[in-house]
């Protein structure tokens, strides 16, 4: 009974208690004792399916890139700022406003990311970019690099340090001592409840989650299961209360921040689940009292484009120049210094077309944004792209950098000067910031 009443909270909540895998000598970090500056926002994007980095930033120039892709290939690109980008690459033609803020000093292009012995299959690739762990190192059910980050910063005190907005929660925010809150749209943690549980004694989810609490001992072993049950329930109910001051109406009568009447009204315009919803509900999170270190969006298009990507890739790509747009509209001026944007993919395309897409392939470009402001993100490419005439035996791209200096960068942003507690080792960050 008591196992039936637990199942029945979590999934009110769509809660889910993670229990981390045995760690082994390879795999086991230690992130106790991270420093990391406070006020900061890391939002993190994940572009699900592979995103097509050669046909996103687009090396216009270079010959072997349209032999590769006789009908695929980008013929009239985006040219962006020579200042910045030596008047090598442009931008795909559905970025326009991802080039205007390229050539405003506002994106870092990141070229060439990956890592050894490539794992082409979605899940193997999301599992290594997970956990930051790399090559046949990164199974999953251990720890995220980002749940590696809250363990050793904010740990339990705080269930609403990282927030995911997309339909079930990210395995990069995964902790061995630390829980994360995951929502999928601005009802944030409403309880959902079966109709033989619709009674008066149960009409606010609080009170689900007291009753339930109320037939459990008083003293209770964190380290068991219960125990571990029990303090999920009541990290639960705290994130739920938080939450909903943050995204409902009511809490315009909260002074003690800034109105969001304005975002929700620019929220209502987009379908739930897209990348412009999920990132301008992002933005309310954002400047709201309970600022998120973390805001980790998923579930937001298929860029797995085995075939039709002539249509479909252009409208992915729309779509998140759009919402990127639509997140920094959402966001005052004065907070445009203290949030970085950052693209991730389990990998990138085949650099040779086959038949109407381009099948799974290996390094990658990505994309740091920063709002208007003066104290953010300094635009221009990072990295070194690979190579077209030197791929691999399999016919891709070999990288040249790991992805993890990717991560270094985003920790950097937060705070973290040594990754090593993190990622397993200290990375070297990219420069891209003020």
């Amino acid at each position: 009974m008591g196992l039936g009443t637990a199942s029945a909270v979590g999934a009110a909540y769509g809660l889910s208690v993670w229990g981390p895998a045995e760690p082994s000598a390879a795999t086991t970090r230690h992130g106790s004792n991270v420093a990391s500056a406070r006020g900061k926002t890391l939002v993190i994007v994940e572009l699900g399916g592979g995103n097509d980095g050669l046909n996103t930033v687009v090396p216009l120039n270079d010959n072997r890139y349209h032999d590769l892709r006789p009908t695929l290939g980008v013929t009239e690109p985006i040219l962006l700022d020579t200042k910045l980008s030596g008047d090598e690459v442009g931008l795909h033609p559905s970025l326009p406003k991802l080039a205007a803020r390229f050539d405003r000093g506002n994106v870092a292009i990141v070229e060439g990311l990956g890592y050894d012995d490539a794992d082409l299959s979605h899940f193997g690739s999301f599992a290594i970019w997970w956990s930051a762990l790399g090559g046949a190192g990164g199974g999953a059910g251990g720890a995220g690099w980002l749940g590696a980050y809250l363990d050793g910063t904010v740990g339990f005190d705080d269930p609403l340090a990282a927030i995911g907005i997309g339909p079930g929660p990210s395995p990069a925010l995964r902790g061995r001592e630390s829980f994360a809150t995951t929502i999928a749209n601005d009802n944030g943690l409403q309880p959902r409840l079966p109709s033989w549980l619709q009674v008066s004694s149960f009409e606010a989810g609080e009170s689900l989650a007291q009753e339930w609490s109320d037939f459990t001992p008083s003293q209770v072993d964190e380290s068991t299961l219960l125990g571990q049950v029990q303090r999920a329930i009541g990290l639960t109910v705290k994130a739920r209360t938080n939450l909903a001051k943050v995204l409902s109406s009511a809490a315009e009568s909260d002074t003690t921040r800034p109105t969001t009447a304005g975002v929700q009204a620019q929220r209502a315009r987009y379908q739930d689940a897209s990348v412009a919803y999920s990132l301008v509900l992002a933005a309310e999170l954002v400047q709201s009292s309970a600022k998120p270190r973390i805001v980790y969006v998923n579930g937001v298009g298929d860029f797995d484009t085995h075939e039709g990507q002539s249509a479909r890739h252009p409208a992915l790509l729309q779509q998140l120049d759009d919402g990127i747009q639509a997140f920094f509209d959402a966001l005052p001026a004065a907070q445009h210094d203290d949030v970085v944007l950052m693209t991730v993919s389990e990998f990138g395309r085949r650099p040779a077309e086959n038949g109407s897409g381009t099948d799974h392939g290996t390094a990658n470009v990505h994309l740091i944004v920063g709002g208007d402001g003066d104290g953010g993100v300094r635009g221009g490419r990072y990295g070194e792209p690979p190579s077209l005439t030197s791929l691999d035996r399999a016919g891709n791209l070999v990288h040249s950098a790991d992805f993890r200096r990717l991560y270094a960068t985003g920790l950097q942003w937060l705070g973290v000067d040594q990754t090593s507690p993190i990622l397993g080792d200290d990375f070297e960050a990219f420069p891209v910031f003020h």
